[in-house]
């Protein structure tokens, strides 16, 4: 049975004395056995994409939609193996900084993901560095440089000015000890996001001191809206002081949790007319995870941990989406929930709750995909999205949602 946006859960829930294969007997890791079958699948697919699904790889140059998608999956590996050379050489082959367009801010669908991938790939490689890959000195002149189009810029991730911060946040935190990107450079982003959030909570004249616009609406989701902004907020806090902290990003928070659905929920949009349909990363419950968790351990209040186990509890039961498997508004996105709440609470169940949502997307069930993705060798639509979340399952301490967690 289906409904209009999600598959019933066809998994039994978790008991500690049940039988399966997927946790190891400690279940604190994933079983050899579920390991194997993910690094089956990951060999599979990547060869599918570095063969058949090329040219849909290239489709454009940027992490959502594009090749550096694929370049950030090989850096993430090469991370998780001791910094390969190879797997980083591999990475280099799919940036292409030579037709940046200097249009759009952002790290998923600008021009600061190839460039930030680029910079902290060029200063890992060194003197190995290939001819065609710039001096990291010089990519992150480049990278500054677009702090000139903040202004025009919106605030939300996808496109705007916190996915700018992303991006300088992600240099800092794979070139470590040399603060690459100046304080007052993050301060500058910062700083104009709390601005205008500022400015149109007050013309809305709302019960909450900050307050973003997207195409005219009041998105609450990680991708345009006020998860999102908050959650890189949060995370630049160190950049914040701490009286916009506690009169202004608290608060917001407090009121953003307010507008959920009496499910747990949270609508997609202010006064949104879809009701309480939504449960994918981009709308709905599963970008709300990692900002409670993060707040939890800001602000150290239970609230907020609770409100996260309460978000999953709605992802479990309504987060097959029909979409498909994608990060962005599919199934694979919606396991990183888990994942993240495992993480704080080092509770089995969070994580066979990620690996049974891993393991539909791997085994794609016949018309379990409703809807085929526009990109779909992608990072956030496609199957680089996948192979990235069983990239994590092999190692979940250090499992950390794309372009959206430092």
């Amino acid at each position: 049975m289906t409904s209009k946006v999600c598959f019933e859960n066809p998994f039994e829930e978790y008991s500690q004395d049940m039988s399966n294969n997927i946790l190891n007997d400690t279940k604190d890791a994933i079983s050899g056995k579920f390991n194997a079958k993910l690094q089956n699948f990951k060999s599979t697919k990547l060869h599918l994409l570095t063969t058949e699904m090329k040219d849909d790889v290239f489709h454009d140059g940027t992490v959502y939609t594009g090749s550096a998608g694929l370049a950030l999956f090989y850096f993430i590996s090469s991370l998780k193996n001791g910094n390969s050379y190879d797997t980083l050489q591999n990475a280099v082959e799919y940036i292409n900084i030579e037709n940046l367009r200097g249009k759009r801010i952002s790290f998923l669908c600008g021009d600061a993901g190839p460039l930030a991938l680029a910079t902290v790939i060029s200063y890992r490689l060194g003197t190995n560095r290939p001819d065609n890959l710039l001096d990291y000195k010089t990519l992150v002149q480049r990278l500054l440089s677009l702090i000139s189009l903040l202004n025009d810029s919106p605030d939300e991730l996808l496109y705007g000015k916190s996915g700018y911060l992303y991006a300088l946040l992600f240099v800092n935190q794979y070139i470590p000890g040399k603060e690459v990107i100046p304080a007052n450079h993050i301060e500058k982003v910062v700083n104009s996001i709390l601005k205008s959030g500022k400015q149109f909570a007050n013309q809305m004249k709302l019960k909450t001191p900050l307050l973003w616009q997207w195409h005219d609406k009041v998105y609450f989701g990680a991708a345009h809206g006020m998860a999102g902004i908050l959650y890189l907020l949060l995370q630049a806090r160190a950049y914040i002081n701490a009286i916009d902290i506690k009169s202004f990003i608290k608060p917001t928070l407090d009121w953003l949790i307010s507008q959920r659905f009496q499910s747990g929920n949270l609508p997609s949009s202010l006064n949104s007319s879809n009701g309480d349909r939504l449960v994918q990363w981009c709308h709905g419950a599963p970008g709300l995870v990692p900002l409670c968790i993060l707040a939890y351990k800001v602000f150290e209040e239970d609230k907020y941990l609770k409100i996260a186990l309460q978000c999953g509890d709605v992802i479990w039961q309504r987060g097959l989406c029909t979409k498909g498997y994608s990060l962005c508004h599919g199934v694979s996105g919606n396991a990183y929930a888990f994942l993240q709440l495992y993480q704080v609470t080092k509770e089995p169940c969070q994580l066979y709750r990620a690996c049974c949502f891993m393991e539909w997307c791997a085994v794609e069930r016949p018309n379990t995909e409703l809807h085929r993705p526009d990109r779909p060798a992608s990072l956030f639509e496609g199957l680089v999205g996948r192979l990235y979340l069983a990239e994590d399952l092999a190692c979940v301490s250090d499992a950390k949602f794309p372009a959206l967690t430092v």
